[in-house]
């Protein structure tokens, strides 16, 4: 064993669970075509905050929490950050002193402190970094998995520390649940009945997870071609099944039969990540044109801000 590998053992335990904490990166790329799903970081703009805080790569893995964040102990100095949606961050020390923190921040654990991590208020998702990443097994080229952490496992990292580091308000991502979705129409958008069916408000039901968005709303009427094969599938696409809409997420399949009505432009992708079970979804339809224009300013924005924050926590002015 390296020594780079012994200085990477044990560095975080998880002593309680969250609802559905996996650990994810940018995603695996290039293996669509032999049925391996994208996967990666559902909210994109929240793990890049995350890991810019701590002058990371974008490709650094972090922790996805999902509404819940759980229970954490340090067992060597870590420098860690969280960004996404806001939950109550407590880091209590041997001692029983006790610091409370708000999302998006950076903080130091010392080992033996523990990281309590609550429920998210809005929003869904929450990302939790480490200097230099989680150093957990890498499977064609990416740490993402869907398999979900449990108590007693210890996540893997390198030593590191950090003082605790605040961004301005202006820097953040605010979630806006009352914002439109914007989509694009799908190539089976001609099947649809009722070709105003994207004017109508939608729910996001509670079985709802990162292989997709199930939306509970008026029924979606399809004409169905009984000749119909499966065909090639990408997250954002959005599906009717049995009448229902199915917006499909990061760790969706790489095939599908259903019709595939619109496709949410990337711009709005992280938002959907943070859409909450019960939440209103109401579409605005763009053409490819505007999507691709908003797509070009997205990416933008994010490497502006990155390269922002990863300045100013160099500087040592955050």
């Amino acid at each position: 064993m390296s020594d780079s590998e012994l200085i990477a053992q044990c560095a975080l335990t998880i002593l309680r669970a969250g609802a559905n904490s996996t650990v994810q990166d940018l995603g695996r790329s290039g293996y669509r075509s032999q049925g391996v799903p994208h996967a990666g970081a559902f909210d994109r703009s929240s793990h890049d905050l995350a890991n810019a805080l701590l002058g990371n790569e974008l490709e650094a893995a972090t922790i996805e929490l999902t509404l819940l964040g759980g229970t954490f102990r340090a067992e060597v100095p870590l420098a860690l950050a969280l960004a996404g949606a806001p939950m109550p961050v407590v880091r209590q020390r041997p001692d029983g002193t006790r610091d409370q923190f708000e999302v998006p921040v950076a903080l130091g654990l010392q080992p033996g402190d523990f990281l309590e991590l609550g429920g998210v208020a809005t929003g869904v998702r929450t990302y939790l970094a480490v200097r230099g990443g989680w150093q957990t097994l890498q499977v064609l080229g990416s740490r993402s998995t869907e398999h979900p952490l449990r108590a007693g496992d210890c996540l893997p990292a390198i030593p590191s520390r950090s003082p605790v580091r605040r961004i301005d308000p202006l820097l953040r991502d605010p979630i806006k649940p009352e914002a439109p979705i914007r989509i694009m129409a799908g190539p089976d958008h001609g099947l649809i009945r009722d070709p105003c069916w994207h004017r109508q408000p939608f729910t996001v039901a509670g079985e709802s997870n990162r292989m997709g968005l199930r939306l509970d709303g008026p029924d979606v009427e399809v004409s169905i071609p009984s000749d119909r094969l499966s065909v090639p599938v990408a997250p954002g696409t959005v599906q009717v099944s049995g009448g229902r809409l199915i917006i499909l997420g990061v760790a969706c399949g790489t095939m599908g039969g259903y019709p595939m009505v619109a496709h949410v432009a990337s711009c709005d992708f992280d938002r959907l990540a943070q859409a909450r079970p019960g939440q209103v979804i109401r579409f605005d339809r763009i053409d490819v044109q505007e999507a691709r224009r908003l797509d070009r300013a997205e990416r933008l924005r994010r490497e502006q801000r990155r390269l922002r924050v990863v300045t100013l926590a160099r500087d040592g002015l955050i």
